[in-house]
């Protein structure tokens, strides 16, 4: 015997998950007519339908036999709808004889984000060296070179194309408006920041460490880089990344001046590399965004393009958090170049401004 029990999750509102990307689906629900009482039954097709839509982003079964004392054994299974809606829109609705059909459209929250085949931008900019008085010159200038190749470590990365813009200095969010100092002078010299990018600044930092026992003074060079990864677009905070190195310095018995002296062989490129494997971590699968560049009677300039993964065809989700029903269109890509991309709205209303977000929907 078997036992179907439905349950349903459906969640309106903003969907933020930073993980997450974004698919349209559609639904359909019926219900019949009782009497002449038509409100109820259409309250009750749009139920279905969004019902029917939440089923087509997610839907969890599970299942659980057990075993009676007869020996019959019976299996129960759950089908449990979690589809998270960011909006829909009814496309159709009508009455087909003593019931009542609902068609509507969606856009959900997709739980299987599409991980590859896209770039987002990170500008690496001001990064920070403090070195421990007494340090030898060859160590500091093997930590400046190492700083010096950073940026081309980085840009090895599958999710993310890198800028060097070491010079300038640390983003907070304004430069999306052009209201910085540091973003008037980056566009002078054309390295302005990725506007719906991410940035990445902080510190090295370089001690000597001793470690001495009964026998022997022992010191090394500790290297520690501290990194904070920043939304160019918010300027929210997006993630810290500390990664540390041990570098061998001298070695020396009691009663011996330096009997054995090392030269430490400092190499950043190592903690470079990790700190390349964690942002693909964190930025792999966040959907590709793109800024609004230009916005003229439905055709839209994205600030996204080859570089970045976008293909013509692709399409983008754009909302606009300010207005009173948090309304949202989509856009086609129809032209690519290298940086940035041509598209066309699909909806007559709500037209899109500039400097608003799109994200890509895959």
């Amino acid at each position: 015997m078997r036992f179907a029990i439905f349950a349903v999750a459906i969640t309106f509102g903003l969907v933020g998950a930073a993980s997450a990307g974004y698919r349209v689906v559609q639904g359909q629900g019926r219900a019949a007519i009782a009497g002449t009482d038509v409100a109820s039954a259409r309250k009750a097709a749009l139920a279905e339908a969004l019902y029917d839509a939440a089923g087509k982003l997610q839907t969890k079964v599970r299942g659980v036999s057990t075993q009676q004392s007869s020996g019959r054994i019976l299996e129960e299974s759950s089908a449990l709808v979690e589809g998270r809606f960011k909006g829909y829109h009814i496309v159709q609705e009508r009455r087909e004889g003593a019931a009542f059909v609902v068609s509507i459209e969606a856009i959900g929250d997709d739980e299987a984000a599409f991980c590859d085949g896209k770039r987002v931008d990170i500008d690496v900019r001001q990064i920070g060296v403090r070195i421990a008085p007494g340090l030898q010159g060859h160590v500091v200038s093997a930590i400046n070179e190492s700083l010096s190749r950073a940026a081309h470590i980085l840009g090895q990365g599958n999710s993310f194309r890198v800028a060097d813009q070491r010079w300038l200095a640390n983003l907070k969010g304004a430069e999306r408006f052009n209201a910085s100092q540091s973003d008037y002078y980056g566009q002078l010299l054309g390295e302005v920041p990725g506007p719906a990018g991410y940035s990445l600044s902080g510190n090295i930092v370089v001690e000597r460490e001793r470690r001495d026992n009964l026998v022997a003074n022992i010191t090394d060079v500790m290297v520690t880089v501290s990194l904070k990864l920043r939304d160019n677009f918010s300027g929210v905070h997006v993630a810290d990344i500390v990664k540390q190195a041990k570098f061998s310095d001298r070695r020396s018995l009691f009663g011996m001046d330096e009997a054995f002296i090392s030269q430490p062989r400092v190499n950043l490129a190592p903690l470079f590399s990790q700190v390349q494997v964690e942002l693909e971590h964190l930025l792999a699968c966040r959907p590709l965004r793109a800024m609004v560049l230009e916005s003229r009677g439905g055709r839209l300039v994205l600030s996204v393009g080859q570089e970045h993964g976008v293909n013509a065809g692709d399409y983008f989700l754009v909302t606009l958090p300010g207005s009173s029903s948090a309304a949202w269109q989509i856009v086609r890509i129809d032209d690519v170049e290298v940086n940035r991309s041509f598209a066309k709205a699909l909806k007559a209303n709500p037209t899109v401004p500039a400097n608003s977000l799109a994200v890509m929907m895959r």
